[in-house]
């Protein structure tokens, strides 16, 4: 009984252990993008100027959410999914709110802004 015990115990701390991972990509994807969006915001765009590549880094922010929400690790059931994609697609602010306060609420709230 006891050697089951530290079996379950052991794989428990390596789900969240997983779980922490997930979360630590998606918000430093996420992050990444909000900078290269931010830097675009700050700086209006010159003709031939670039968009500071948050274009290319929505792709890869979107995956992230789709892992999240694939191996069930989507606090809000699809809204962290949906929510990203709103955000990084459609520029819906209030969708933006929501997916960096699931990254604060999973402790990663120094990658977001």
């Amino acid at each position: 009984m006891v050697f089951a015990a530290v079996l379950l115990g052991g794989c428990s701390s390596s789900d969240a252990d997983e779980v922490k991972a997930y979360w630590q990509d998606y918000c430093t994807r996420l992050g990444a993008w909000q900078e290269a969006r931010n830097s675009v915001d700050a700086f209006p765009k010159k003709a031939g100027g670039t968009d500071g590549g948050a274009e290319e880094l929505a792709p890869a922010v979107i995956s992230a959410a789709q892992v999240l929400d694939g191996k069930g690790h989507d606090e809000d059931g699809a809204r962290v999914l949906d929510d990203t994609v709103a955000a990084v697609t459609g520029a819906d602010l209030m969708a933006e709110g929501r997916v960096v306060s699931s990254c604060d609420r999973a402790g990663f709230e120094t990658l977001v802004k």
